[in-house]
């Protein structure tokens, strides 16, 4: 991408970005010298940015993806207030109010043998949904075709699995031998099923950034070691990722827990960004994967009384530490102080124009 030098006058507000987390508030955008999809497009063919992205883009998880309103999270013009309920393959969540998040009941899985998923498990017909009526409901929050579009997939290999049978029953079945060729099965035919959702999302959301959600970690550790991994899932997440990239859709992974020793078979699958959680030894994921896929970095929290100039010098400090050529980083507007996020822009449209 050209350089081009940094004005003052882009500090001014033309507009916000809708709220894009639950009690998140809309975001300020700026008088921009590029669109927000071109920037990000240069940030992913490791080109140097305009500005580090930070939540450019327009968050949509629609009601007509029933994950979307079964993990109480729906994002669109005109949300449900309906919270929990039947995910597209009819297992039930139930949400949990003081988690602000939902989760299968635990101890009646759906399915009690692997082996059983062809007879058991119902994929739902995805042609059926009313794509057409929900995106018109939402024409108006998609018009931008220079802001990308992030849509949300919840529920992806592991977390569907545990949805499936709960968690003991699908650690298990990841390692047993007598298993694995029907987990296999079912994960191949999990991928068919997104693959028909990522379709539609592009042919009448615009979306440019899928936000692929699948926890791979507790607090402590991950789930399953690097070889269970690069054996069970792996595979199908290429997949999926190169199903995204040829068709110009950027894949960010959603991953939570402590599964920095994942990362050499994270970087496998093809992603292009991932914001680890603060368990993780981010420094050391950025000095040794920061040129294979993108890092988000978790920002600071500042108390009520921060003075101005203490927001300002983080922001300069985040620039100054994590702007290598081919290691540029990524950051998030859910919950951030309007004079840091103003000071983040200035200061890495500086950095990166010179």
């Amino acid at each position: 991408m050209k350089k081009i030098p940094f004005s003052e006058d882009e500090l001014k507000i033309v507009g916000t970005y809708p709220a894009s987390m639950a009690g998140s508030h809309p975001v300020d955008r700026f008088d921009y010298p590029v669109s927000p999809k071109e920037n990000y497009l240069a940030f992913i063919r490791n080109e140097t940015p305009c500005w580090m992205p930070n939540d450019d883009y327009i968050t949509f998880c629609p009601a007509i993806i029933p994950d979307n309103v079964a993990r109480a999270w729906v994002i669109e013009t005109d949300p449900t207030d309906r919270k929990g309920g039947p995910d597209m393959f009819g297992v039930e969540w139930e949400y949990i109010a003081v988690a602000g998040g939902s989760m299968v009941k635990p101890g009646k899985p759906v399915l009690s043998d692997i082996g059983d998923w062809p007879r058991v498990i119902k994929f739902p017909d995805v042609e059926s949904w009313d794509w057409e009526g929900c995106a018109e409901r939402n024409r108006k929050l998609l018009s931008d075709k220079n802001v990308p579009v992030l849509v949300w997939l919840f529920t992806g290999l592991f977390e569907r699995l545990i949805s499936f049978m709960d968690f003991e029953n699908a650690a298990v079945a990841l390692i047993d031998d007598e298993q694995k060729e029907d987990v296999a099965a079912l994960f191949d035919a999990l991928c068919g099923t997104y693959e028909k959702i990522i379709d539609k999302c592009i042919e009448h959301f615009g979306m440019s950034i899928l936000y692929f959600h699948d926890d791979w970690g507790s607090q402590m550790a991950p789930f399953f070691s690097a070889e269970t991994f690069r054996e069970m899932i792996l595979p199908y997440m290429k997949r999926l990722t190169s199903y995204c990239h040829e068709r110009n859709v950027v894949f960010e992974l959603h991953s939570c827990g402590h599964i920095e020793k994942l990362a050499d078979v994270i970087a496998e699958t093809g992603i292009d960004m991932w914001r680890p959680q603060p368990m993780n030894d981010f420094d050391g994921l950025y000095r040794n994967f920061g040129d294979k896929f993108k890092l988000g970095y978790r920002l600071p929290v500042f108390g009520k009384d921060a003075a101005d100039d203490e927001k300002i010098k983080a922001a300069k400090d985040i620039v100054a530490k994590y702007s290598l050529p081919g290691k540029y980083i990524y950051t998030s507007s859910h919950f951030q102080d309007p004079v840091f996020r103003k000071a983040l822009y200035k200061e890495s449209r500086i950095a990166y124009s010179k």
